[in-house]
């Protein structure tokens, strides 16, 4: 639709114009039929050759216009041209839009970041000529620089709270296609009605003012905040994004506080709209002697009857429901706001003022909007995901020549299989058409991942539209504890072992994180058990993929468990699922030596000295005992108590001889003595002891009164003895003395 530049054209539309000019005057439209919806540079050459200016001009006239003319004055910036002009030749019906190109030099004396240019537009309709004039702004050194703040630096709490957002541009060049975002920092703050507005043309030092109604909930803490994001381009089509975050305060309701609503933001143009306007007192405290003023803010938007109403009080929570009549003029667009003054005062006569606005929003001219949405948004790592595209013709025209790509801007994250472009020729209003696709996600990869759908239509006069919509996907897989491998120590096995330390690798084998593992060892009754309490469980917080972690169990083994394998039972839990597992355990046999015999070699009593002491051993187990020792322990035996009998085989018998001194001091009767037997088997060192039991007899015992009758006999005998012995003495020294 941009000028034509057929010179045959050119040539004959001036003399049509002229032509008609002679038959009927020039007038000058009371009403405005065109709207300028851009300016834009397609090249800008300051001081070196030509530059192209394209201005954007939508129709709103009742009946079709033809023969249009643009005129710009461009004397403030160009050396070589005063004004210039681009025409259109066709019928521009209603709503529809013409693109008029003006070439020119820009000058290099132009300094300045913007000039305003002139631009008069001259069109027929029903054989009559008019013309309207339009004062539009170039950027030439200036670049737009857009500003937010906001007034209001306290909300409160548990009210919805109207938030003034003002956007203003501080550059020197004009901000177009201006976009403005606001998101709640805080899941207590809640925007209320729309939360992105729009614009086509911010000027520089213009300022623009939005409300966005909040909800601070009664949980909200004492401070919270909101992110203001704008998007916005130059004349030239560079976009900028800058995103502000302001802080608010919240402070509890000691007052009655007003806060307006409607039961709908959205009026069509042309008719008279029934709003119902609502008021409650959201504060602590009743209101009285209220009044209400109504107050549109654009003459597009009138409101029909009484614009005060009066109420004698309001209480804590109740609603003041108001019937309005709105009515907006045909073909008005955008945002309109209304404003509300609420005087009122508390139970103690304080005044106060809210001075409120509610913003109305025009219903747009029908154009096909398709919005894009997923299926099947969880995604499974080193894995093809089949995902489903959902589009949505939520306008009220059709789509046509819709086409899709679905792409991965990161392909060492996920990659669509295959083609990501699919066709429709037409989708019509609420019809939804669904694109299966394939995407291959990367090993290791889990968290959010995005994928880009471009999206391309056009609508009956041939407007074409294209965005790009990003569409996060969540990847998770699955989890998957084992344990690849169990150490236990001592090692081998034995039967009656106590604290056997079981050192088993836990891995992660799945694809995603494992959290909160917990690992629980089972019994095996009669072999094995935990050594105590808690010793057979263990707890992981955190466990990555392909990651692994040594962890240790204390068990006790049964003295009377059969060698043999066992698997003990294992238990492992995680936050997504639960794992039931076991562990190898082989109990080995050891051997078993017993004491069979041991006596001494004759009768002892307390303090016999060199008595040999016979032990017969006998190995009852299956398996050969190496190094075998046997060791007498006892206090009241002394001398050679051990003896080294070196291999025993199974079922071998072995008599073992000791010489020994017993103690005087033992008591006669069954002495208790402990029998050591260790030995060597599979590089372990075993032991065994046993308690048995040997015979200390008592000592001989002489009688008494035989022994005294003795005594007497004896004596007895020396008396007889020494008297027959004088006797015999005397009778010798007889002899002697007569000889």
């Amino acid at each position: 639709m941009f000028g034509m530049k057929n010179a045959g054209i050119i040539i004959l539309i001036p003399l049509i114009i002229v032509a008609l000019s002679a038959a009927s005057p020039i007038i000058g439209c009371g009403e405005v039929n065109f709207k300028v919806e851009d300016v834009i540079w397609r090249n800008l050459n300051i001081g070196v050759g030509n530059s192209t200016c394209v201005v954007s001009l939508r129709y709103y006239g009742s009946e079709p216009c033809s023969y249009l003319r643009g005129t710009l004055d461009v004397s403030k910036l160009s050396e070589n041209y005063t004004e210039v002009s681009d025409e259109y030749s066709g019928t521009l019906e209603s709503g529809g839009v013409v693109y008029l190109e003006f070439v020119f030099d820009v000058s290099s004396s132009s300094k300045a970041g913007w000039y305003k240019v002139p631009l008069r537009v001259n069109y027929m309709t029903d054989g009559k000529i008019f013309w309207e004039a339009f004062d539009l702004v170039l950027t030439l050194n200036g670049d737009p620089d857009i500003s937010i703040g906001s007034s209001c630096e306290v909300i409160l709490r548990g009210h919805i709270n109207g938030l003034p957002i003002i956007i203003k541009n501080l550059g020197d060049g004009v901000a177009r296609k201006v976009t403005v975002t606001v998101q709640s920092q805080d899941v207590y703050l809640t925007t209320i009605g729309s939360n992105e507005f729009s614009r086509d043309f911010l000027m520089p030092n213009e300022e623009w003012s939005i409300v966005v109604n909040a909800f601070a909930q009664l949980s909200i803490r004492d401070g919270t905040s909101i992110a203001v994001n704008v998007r916005y381009e130059d004349q030239s089509e560079v976009g900028y994004t800058k995103t502000t975050t302001i802080g608010l305060k919240v402070e509890d309701p000691e007052r009655p506080s007003m806060v307006v609503s409607t039961n709908t933001t959205r009026i069509r143009p042309g008719v008279t709209n029934g709003v119902l306007f609502s008021i409650v007192n959201d504060g602590g405290k009743k209101a009285v002697d209220l009044t209400v003023r109504l107050a549109p803010a654009s003459n597009q938007l009138t409101l029909v009857g009484n614009n005060t109403f009066s109420v004698q009080d309001l209480s804590v929570g109740e609603v003041l429901n108001i019937p309005l009549s709105l009515y907006l003029e045909p073909q008005t667009y955008g945002s309109l706001p209304l404003y509300v003054v609420i005087d009122y005062k508390d139970e103690r006569n304080s005044t106060y003022q809210d001075s409120l606005s509610i913003g109305f929003l025009s219903e747009e001219e029908p154009e096909p909007k398709v919005e894009v949405t997923a299926r099947g948004v969880r995604l499974q790592p080193n894995a093809i995901n089949s995902i489903i595209i959902i589009l949505e013709n939520r306008g009220d025209r059709a789509a046509k020549d819709l086409r899709i790509n679905l792409f991965s801007q990161s392909p060492e994250v996920a990659v669509v299989v295959g083609s990501g472009v699919a066709h429709r020729d037409l989708l019509e209003p609420k019809d939804v058409w669904e694109v299966e696709k394939e995407v291959f996600v990367q090993p290791n990869v889990y968290g959010a991942v995005p994928l880009y759908v471009q999206i391309q239509y056009k609508d009956d006069l041939q407007n074409r539209y294209s965005y790009t919509s990003a569409i996060g996907f969540e990847v998770k897989g699955v989890p998957s504890v084992a344990i690849s491998s169990v150490i236990y120590n001592p090692s081998p096995v034995f039967p009656g072992n106590r604290v056997v330390r079981a050192n088993c690798v836990i891995v992660n084998h799945g694809n995603y994180t494992a959290q909160d593992v917990s690992i629980v060892l089972g019994k095996i009754s009669g072999v094995v058990k935990p050594s105590y309490p808690g010793s057979d469980r263990v707890k992981i917080p955190f466990l990555t993929v392909g990651g692994s972690l040594s962890v240790q169990f204390l068990l006790d083994i049964d003295e009377n468990a059969k060698p043999g394998y066992y698997e003990i039972p294992v238990e492992i839990s995680t936050s997504t699922e639960n794992i039931s597992t076991a562990i190898p355990l082989t109990v080995s046999e050891k051997a078993k030596i017993l004491v069979d015999k041991i006596y001494f070699d004759r009768e002892v009593v307390p303090g016999a000295r060199n008595v040999k002491l016979f032990i017969e051993t006998l190995n009852i187990g299956n398996v050969t005992a190496e190094e075998v020792r046997v060791s007498v322990i006892s206090g009241y035996i002394t001398g050679s108590t051990t003896s080294l009998l070196g291999s025993m085989a199974s079922g071998s018998r072995k008599v073992i001889v000791m010489e020994v001194d017993v103690d005087s001091k033992v008591s006669p009767g069954e002495l208790p003595v402990d029998v050591e037997i260790s030995w060597s088997q599979d590089g372990r060192g075993m032991s065994e002891t046993s308690t048995k039991n040997l015979m200390i007899n008592e000592p001989s015992r002489v009688d008494i009164w035989a022994l005294l009758g003795v005594l007497v006999v004896a004596a007895v005998l020396v008396v007889i003895f020494r008297k027959k012995a004088l006797e015999v003495g005397r009778s010798f020294l007889y002899k002697l003395r007569g000889r």
